[in-house]
């Protein structure tokens, strides 16, 4: 997530408990909204519901993709995919997100362990190169193989 993105909306609209869990990579500040006073602003300004409805959308269609990469892909692949996604959203081959091996693997649902070793397998194909500050993608084509995305 970065600067003026939110979490945790789905309390705010359903009254259920929070389900999101966050942990910031960097210092940040962040805000705090109540349920009574979101529902205010929601009468009073309903394009924010729509706003929300737009980024809950997204999300699901996220989620979708993501659900179909776990059941379809194995470790290898997600990883390649989340590697490829990141680098498309810096824009660039590089990726200087301060990743770890653990964190990789929460975010793809597997373990540090496999994680390393699927890394480690990267890097002697010439897939990527990694470095403590970045990871860069060497062979673009390979890694869309790998990510079912050829």
């Amino acid at each position: 997530m970065g600067e003026g993105e939110f979490f945790g909306e789905m309390a705010l609209v359903d009254d259920e408990p929070r389900s999101a869990h966050v942990i910031a990579m960097e210092d940040s500040t962040l805000l705090v909204l109540r349920r009574e006073d979101f529902q205010g602003i929601l009468k009073q300004t309903p394009g924010i519901a729509l706003a929300l409805l737009r980024e809950l959308s997204r999300r699901l269609r996220r989620v979708d993709e993501k659900v179909g990469s776990l059941v379809l892909l194995d470790v290898n692949g997600r990883v390649a995919q989340l590697l490829l996604e990141l680098a498309d959203e810096a824009g660039s081959e590089r990726i200087t997100r301060r990743l770890t091996h653990h964190t990789i693997a929460q975010m793809i649902g597997s373990s540090r362990e496999t994680v390393s070793r699927t890394m480690r397998d990267l890097v002697e194909k010439g897939y990527i190169d990694v470095s403590r500050r970045e990871i860069v993608i060497r062979d673009r084509t390979a890694l869309e193989a790998s990510a079912g995305r050829s």
